[in-house]
């Protein structure tokens, strides 16, 4: 059976990747949809625990190996049964997150090899087929998460300096993950909402 393609929503706080997620599984229901860290229930309850704001004591490696631990049961569970079933995933974040946020948010580039050696082992060969990164200014990607209702989350609270890092990992790491699309998530959401449709269109 032809294995399904997978797919990576990434991008900034703010950027819009739930939005284009929804969206996509009205315009795509049959794609199986999942976010890390999450779709799982291990996963889901790491993800109660790295978004806590109780969490800032988490020294950065153990931060780094819990996101590790929660993708593994994701990929385990989740990402390798769809796509060996011939079924397409789209998940909303994936390890270039990680690389943005553990190791340029954090500005810990000793931590690269450990990423890498302990991805290597945990994918299982689901690497993705392409990245679609919602790119926007870190101002503005603040801006956008204090008008939500929702409570911010620790990451959401960090430092203008932090996004900034953040910004650069997802750019300079981004052709990493399959093929690159970046998208200029500072327009209005039905031209952002247009290209991400038409680039998982012609993926699909």
């Amino acid at each position: 059976m032809k294995r399904g393609k997978f797919i990576i929503l990434e991008g900034g706080d703010g950027a819009g990747k739930t939005t284009m997620g929804e969206r996509l599984k009205v315009e795509f229901p049959d794609v199986v949809y999942t976010q890390d860290p999450g779709g799982t229930e291990l996963g889901e309850k790491i993800r109660l625990v790295l978004m806590a704001d109780e969490a800032k004591a988490l020294d950065v490696r153990a931060e780094l190996l819990l996101f590790l631990a929660g993708r593994a049961q994701l990929v385990s569970d989740v990402i390798k049964p769809a796509l060996e079933s011939g079924k397409n995933v789209i998940s909303n974040r994936f390890g270039l997150s990680s690389i943005a946020y553990q190791i340029y948010g954090h500005q810990r580039p000793e931590l690269l090899p450990l990423y890498h050696s302990v991805s290597e082992q945990i994918l299982q060969g689901c690497t993705p087929d392409a990245c679609i990164l919602l790119d926007l200014s870190p101002e503005i990607g603040i801006a956008r998460i204090h008008s939500r209702p929702e409570e911010p989350t620790r990451f959401d609270k960090a430092s203008l300096d932090f996004h900034t890092r953040v910004r650069e990992g997802l750019n300079k790491h981004v052709g990493e993950f399959g093929t690159p699309f970046v998208i200029d998530a500072e327009k209005p959401e039905e031209e952002v909402w247009t290209e991400v449709r038409s680039i998982v269109e012609s993926l699909l």
